[in-house]
């Protein structure tokens, strides 16, 4: 399997779901965008710190406070054994929600049989699709238009069909040699039929036209029949990231 720097991939996915509005202090990515997708409206460490860890945290929690967000922390499993763990656990902070980034070499993908309609669709298009499949409150579909809005490296948006009867979308977003799978939802009833494998096989083959070799995703740590599925599609563990925050923040979250 293709090693990737783990940093590497980190900063694709934070690059393929960017939050409207971030800023850079100290080698952290803080970023704002409301809703309650905390991968951006988080602070997440990209490289090592000049400033006394206690003094950024406060100043952290300021500036979070001021916008009326929680402030939560999303701390990959590689910088776990640094002081940044020891002093959010003593500012009172606990951990919460590990989620997994798997991986694996992508290849071209070849299916036997028939194939339902898979086809790239407007924004518009696919986020009724997706609001059909899965339940987004008003607030947080108006926060994930402006992160599309956002998306700087190549991405497409696809939409599964069968017989004209919409079962399925997804997001791929190229980058360099990887490309990042996003948003892969199938319709209830529909599922189990092997849908989700025919729309990542589509991503897939996306991907390497883009020129990506290696492919990334993230899934919560409990949600055990999408493990299951990217296990059997070949993913492995790359590393698991976590989120910490006070208790009650991160209940708002």
């Amino acid at each position: 399997m293709l090693k990737f720097d783990l940093q590497k991939i980190e900063e694709a996915a934070l690059n393929a779901w960017p939050a409207p509005r971030q800023m850079l202090y100290d080698g952290w990515v803080l970023r704002f965008t409301g809703g309650h997708s905390k991968r951006v409206n988080s602070v997440n460490p990209l490289y090592p710190s000049r400033l006394p860890l206690n003094e950024k945290i406060e100043a952290c929690e300021g500036l979070y406070a001021r916008l009326g967000l929680p402030c939560l922390f999303r701390v990959p499993d590689y910088l776990e054994g640094s002081t940044l763990v020891e002093a959010l656990h003593a500012a009172g902070y606990t951990a919460f929600d590990p989620t997994l980034v798997l991986g694996q070499e992508v290849l071209k993908k070849t299916r036997n049989g028939p194939v339902p309609s898979i086809q790239e669709i407007p924004v518009a298009e696919w986020f009724r699709l997706r609001a059909a499949f899965i339940n987004v409150p008003e607030e947080d579909q108006r926060a994930h238009h402006a992160i599309l809005a956002c998306i700087v490296p190549e991405k497409v948006l696809l939409g599964l069909f069968d017989q004209g009867q919409p079962v399925g979308c997804g997001m791929g977003v190229a980058e360099g040699q990887l490309i990042g799978f996003f948003s892969i939802y199938i319709a209830a009833g529909w599922r189990r039929k092997g849908y989700a494998t025919m729309m990542m096989d589509a991503l897939t083959d996306w991907g390497l036209v883009h020129g990506a070799n290696f492919g990334y995703l993230q899934v919560e740590a409990d949600n055990l029949p999408a493990l299951a599925l990217y296990a059997h599609l070949g993913f492995t563990p790359c590393y698991q990231y976590v989120y910490f925050g006070k208790q009650g923040a991160y209940d708002k979250a």
